[in-house]
């Protein structure tokens, strides 16, 4: 499972999905891949200081929670449920 897949599921599928776990931190990714790299700055004029994002492919490996958020009401799955569900995906598109 890589950001690739992930955002080749969200782009087909028209969501998003936010991983991680309360040790790594969170990230979101959609469509376009990771999303909300651009806080950082937005965080820096507004308070000077920098939150440090966590680097998305060693977080994706210590991932535990994936939500999914598809305008309806969203989605919490575990690694292997998630892993299932984009295993599914890829069958069905071919990838």
């Amino acid at each position: 499972m890589t950001i690739e897949d992930i955002a080749n599921y969200c782009e087909v599928k028209d969501c998003r999905v936010s991983l991680g776990s309360s040790e790594a931190g969170f990230i979101t990714i959609d469509g376009t891949g990771v999303t909300g790299r651009f806080n950082n700055y937005r965080r820096f004029l507004r308070f000077h200081e920098l939150q440090a994002l966590p680097e998305p492919r060693r977080l994706l490996a210590a991932a535990t929670t994936f939500t999914i958020e598809d305008g309806g009401e969203p989605r919490e799955l575990d690694r292997a449920q998630f892993q299932q569900e984009l295993k599914r995906f890829q069958d069905l598109v071919g990838a």
